[in-house]
């Protein structure tokens, strides 16, 4: 005696679901993501990958909690800065501006001073994250 199972019913896989699915994900990176077109910052190549002896000595430029800019030690204006920067770049084109900011000092006057520096033609500028830190052999 034989018999006969009925014939399984192949039923269709609905894409709804996922068409669901990849609509809240496209959904949730869009509103995830920011549209902000963030600049970037030149910053001088890092110590020691040589160059030429005869190179002056870097300006240091330290940048206080509240604001306050020293220009290798001396109180200064921004303004100030920016017209002593323009007068290093006239004799070397090449001079190496260290920007030292102080640990609790605010990003947005980090970035200020460097904008000053760029405005006044300065193409290399660095960051140093301490005092104590920085070896001017390296340079």
């Amino acid at each position: 005696m034989r018999i006969d199972r009925p014939k399984r019913k192949l039923e269709a896989v609905g894409l709804t679901p996922l068409i669901d699915m990849i609509f809240l994900l496209l959904l949730f990176f869009l509103l995830g993501s920011d549209f902000v077109r963030f600049s970037q910052s030149q910053l001088a190549p890092p110590r020691g990958t040589g160059g030429t002896e005869g190179m002056s000595q870097p300006a240091i430029i330290s940048l206080a909690e509240t604001g306050q800019v020293q220009w290798n030690g001396a109180g200064v204006t921004r303004a100030q800065m920016r017209e002593r920067a323009a007068g290093l770049i006239e004799t070397d084109a090449e001079q190496l501006f260290v920007v030292m900011p102080a640990a609790a000092a605010e990003v947005q006057q980090v970035v200020g001073v460097m904008d000053d520096l760029a405005a006044a033609g300065a193409r290399a500028v660095t960051l140093e994250r301490d005092v104590f830190d920085i070896d001017l052999a390296d340079f």
